[in-house]
């Protein structure tokens, strides 16, 4: 009878998905800790007080957040307005927890480069000049490129510097951050039924492919941002510059080695850029006074970002005359 056959079908259809099921888990154990999209190595989206969750660049700076100078735009810093005053030189630096001011102990945002650049360039320049800090803690070269296009370009800039390479080497958690989906639950019925089959690995493994299932699993590692994919970056920041008005300088992000020494990210192979290596070098400070040491080695001192504001401000000049 035709109800025995459906009846049939369906429970080999039952059958069939719990084979698979089985079958995924055994091939691919970790697949279900690891399953969802938007995890990252860091923990920022899931730190309220200091950030919020934001779905083109995963995570942003909490607006007026006093302890750490943010103003009510979201960057720290002093509050600019959006439209540049006339006759002023506007400097917009885009970059991750080196540029904001992370260390052991952190930095006032007057001790940042970015602060320093300001002032260097108002008492170098012929006309006043502004810097606007949109550093974030844990920012890759892709966050960043997003951030230009989305934030940074409103605020109509004449230079915008990129300070990235710590956060692009890290491990990812799956996807790599061009990868990256924001999941929302859809309403209704539909929404609910995604959530349960997002309990099955073999449902996971159908929606996301067998090569992110590998990586998903720890059978394959993947960086946030790949070494082409990190020039691809910058490279798509210097075409969107050009086609907006504005320059893109490079700041090449340097690290304090276990042996003492000063240097750059191994993804730091994008031209041109600032020879920062040469100004940490003509500097006459040690390695361990430019970067805070062991456990942290890649954020720069006080005495680290004023070299850095030193290289950028030559730049600057350099290009505006």
């Amino acid at each position: 009878m035709r109800w025995r056959r459906l009846l049939f079908a369906l429970l080999a259809v039952v059958l069939a998905a719990m084979l698979a099921e089985v079958a995924t888990r055994l091939v691919f154990p970790e697949l279900s800790r690891k399953a969802e999209t938007m995890q990252f190595t860091n923990t920022h989206r899931d730190q309220p007080e200091s950030f919020e969750r934001d779905p083109i660049l995963f995570w942003s700076l909490k607006p007026n957040n006093v302890f750490w100078e943010v103003n009510e735009a979201g960057y720290r810093g002093p509050l600019r307005p959006m439209n540049k005053p006339a006759g002023t030189l506007r400097v917009c630096c885009l970059g991750d927890s080196c540029t904001f001011g992370l260390g052991t102990p952190p930095l006032k945002y007057r001790e940042t480069y970015t602060a320093r650049l300001e002032t260097m360039l108002n008492e170098r320049l012929q006309k006043p000049a502004e810097v606007l800090n949109f550093g974030c803690p844990g920012y890759t070269s892709f966050q960043g490129r997003k951030q230009l296009e989305t934030v940074v370009a409103d605020y109509h800039p004449d230079i915008v510097t990129a300070y990235f390479g710590i956060n692009d080497g890290f491990t990812a958690v799956g996807f790599s951050d061009a990868e990256q989906r924001p999941w929302e639950m859809p309403p209704g019925w539909v929404g609910k039924l995604q959530t349960a089959l997002r309990h099955s690995d073999f449902y996971v493994l159908l929606t996301n492919g067998l090569t992110w299932a590998r990586r998903a699993s720890g059978k394959q590692d993947i960086l946030r941002v790949s070494a082409a994919e990190f020039r691809q970056n910058f490279e798509e920041m210097k075409r969107f510059g050009a086609a907006h008005g504005f320059r893109v300088i490079i700041v090449p992000a340097y690290y304090l080695t276990g042996w003492g020494t000063v240097e750059p990210s191994c993804l730091n192979d994008v031209e041109p850029q600032v020879p920062l290596g040469r100004y940490y070098a003509a500097s006459g400070k040690r390695a361990e006074e430019l970067f805070y040491p062991a456990p942290d080695r890649v954020h720069p001192t006080a005495a680290g970002h004023e070299v850095i504001a030193q290289a950028l401000a030559d730049e600057i000049i350099r290009l505006t005359n």
